[in-house]
């Protein structure tokens, strides 16, 4: 196995392993390994089809049924989300400007995700780039007298925050609204597995609850803007057969939307599943 640095703060390419065939359990120790280091790990020039790609993540940790987005997953699969801007059963798609805002997978729900493994399956000539943080260097480069503070506060996750909600069929909304209802987590995640303390807030966060929008409003922003530092940053250059896997503990992510959505893109995602942690909460003023 050949690890490959993509960037400084975090990211690495993994070549050398067949991920489509038959992975041993020593490389998928090797990999679990180096992947609690960099926090996204990506694997390209795979051809993966749907099933194999289900059986690769399954090695990791038991996978959602995305039962929170029943909406978006890909037909006779409910274990694979598909994100894509081409047209389904004659509709626009729901999904085709998703994740456009910085935030963490599933932590709107209960069990916020541990980690997302998405494929790229076909891609614009240009553009269509994705943008990770690493949120325990964000947590770590906090003052001690920061850390203080957001240690005793609970973030809360808002549906009705994830960009493009507002121009998906207003039925689909409201149902996905009364089965995720504004959930609280921790602002500082200690991470199960390995123990590293990280930073969990992000766009999608409303407010700290106990208090209101406009106290919260200004450390959330504080926070998201330290988070997403330039040089705290790993942009990902998307290929055909690309099969990037962050960890949603400790990263937060943005789908830039700098390409021709008139060109078709398409990705599938599986979603390992998290610990419950959040309890639901009233909206704030």
């Amino acid at each position: 196995m050949e690890v490959v640095p993509l960037a400084h703060a975090l990211g690495v390419e993994i070549r050398g392993i067949d991920i489509a065939g038959e992975v041993d359990d020593a490389d998928v120790a090797a990999i679990k390994e180096v992947w609690r280091q960099a926090h996204v790990i990506v694997f390209r020039g795979v051809d993966l089809t749907p099933d194999q790609h289900i059986a690769f993540s399954r090695r990791f940790r038991d996978l959602d049924d995305h039962a929170a987005t029943p909406h978006d997953t890909l037909d006779g699969y409910p274990e694979l989300l598909e994100i894509t801007n081409i047209p389904k059963n004659g509709e626009p798609s729901q999904t085709r400007n998703t994740g456009r805002n910085w935030h963490s997978d599933y932590s709107y729900t209960n069990c916020p995700a541990a980690a997302s493994m998405l494929y790229c399956v076909t891609k614009p000539p240009v553009g269509g780039d994705t943008m990770f943080c690493n949120m325990v260097r964000a947590y770590d480069d906090l003052s001690d007298k920061m850390k203080g503070i957001v240690a005793d506060l609970q973030s809360v996750f808002d549906f009705s925050l994830v960009s493009g909600v507002g121009k998906r069929d207003p039925e689909k909304i409201k149902e996905l609204l009364e089965i995720n209802p504004p959930i609280a987590h921790p602002c500082v995640r200690e991470h199960d597995e390995s123990g590293v303390k990280a930073l969990y807030v992000s766009e999608r966060a409303s407010h700290f609850d106990g208090m209101t929008r406009e106290e919260s409003a200004p450390l959330i922003e504080y926070l998201c803007a330290h988070a997403t530092r330039p040089e705290n940053v790993y942009r990902h250059q998307w290929r055909v057969g690309d099969l990037v896997c962050w960890d949603n503990r400790t990263t937060m992510h943005l789908a830039l939307g700098d390409f021709d959505e008139n060109q078709p893109r398409r990705m599938l995602r599986t979603t390992l599943r998290g610990e419950p942690s959040g309890y639901v909460v009233p909206p704030a003023a």
